[in-house]
């Protein structure tokens, strides 16, 4: 255990290391970065929901993994205001997804659907930057993918699907690492959660921004949640160039790979 709890608090450290360096190399030199919360310590009131959970896995017993949640079907608001002078802004951050996300599953049982299971992130007042389905192992898939020939984080997942649905916890960059289970009528205390990197970068210029992060479709807490960990905020005058943007994706998808490497299914 001890060394499981080493191992897991040194690849903590340098998941986060990465993640954030990625962050700050793919902006440009006059970027500012206006946000940053890993949620270790106080939530401020720039969120309209400051509830922190710990994930359970064992890695985490001595150093927590703190993150922002857990939520429901519910809109959770960052609002940040008094920014600087800008033309674009870039938003990045993980999303855990928790236990029986069940993607594009439409089945009705005992009077429930079980999906579809929807997540979201859009700018007040701006664009929609992220909607999509996802899936933590129902058959149904999802329609989340980065890219039409993105893999799995699960490799076991290898379904034919039509165009426009994927695999389940496709372009994940963690696969039951946080420690979350489900119990069902066919399986006892299943492995279940996954990890999704993402950074959007869009067009703003006003000194106040609202983000809402939101899901729709779950069912109860203890059946379907997620949370928010390693949020960031920057602006700047120009876009960032695609080349430079292009190397971060890459070292966050390294980062991604490592931990396909070192967290399989029980």
């Amino acid at each position: 255990m001890e060394k499981l709890i080493k191992t897991g608090r040194e690849l903590r450290y340098a998941r986060r290391a990465l993640f954030a360096f990625a962050c700050w190399f793919s902006m440009p030199a006059s970027a500012a970065m206006v946000y940053s919360n890993t949620f270790q310590g106080t939530v401020g009131s720039e969120w309209s929901n400051t509830s922190v959970a710990s994930a359970p896995h064992p890695d985490y017993v001595v150093d927590p993994r703190l993150f922002l949640g857990e939520f429901g079907n519910e809109t959770v608001s960052l609002s940040l205001n008094g920014l600087p002078t800008h033309g674009f802004t870039t938003v990045s951050f993980e999303l855990y997804l928790i236990r029986s996300w069940d993607g594009n599953d439409t089945d009705v049982v005992n009077g429930d659907p079980l999906g579809p299971d929807l997540w979201s992130l859009g700018v007040a007042g701006g664009p929609t930057l992220l909607s999509a389905s996802f899936s933590n192992g129902n058959p149904a898939g999802q329609s989340y993918s980065p890219s039409p020939g993105a893999l799995s984080c699960n490799t076991g997942y290898n379904a034919a699907y039509p165009a426009g649905t994927y695999n389940p916890m496709t372009g994940a960059s963690e696969c039951y690492s946080l420690g979350y289970t489900f119990t069902d009528p066919i399986v006892t205390d299943e492995s279940m959660d996954s990890v999704y990197n993402f950074s959007f970068m869009f067009a703003h210029n006003a000194s106040d921004l609202m983000l809402n992060f939101s899901a729709t479709g779950l069912q109860g807490l203890n059946d379907e949640s997620w949370g928010l960990d390693n949020v960031q905020v920057a602006v700047a005058p120009v876009p960032v160039p695609a080349a430079v943007w292009l190397f971060g994706s890459g070292l966050i998808g390294l980062l991604g790979f490592a931990k396909r490497r070192r967290v399989v299914k029980p």
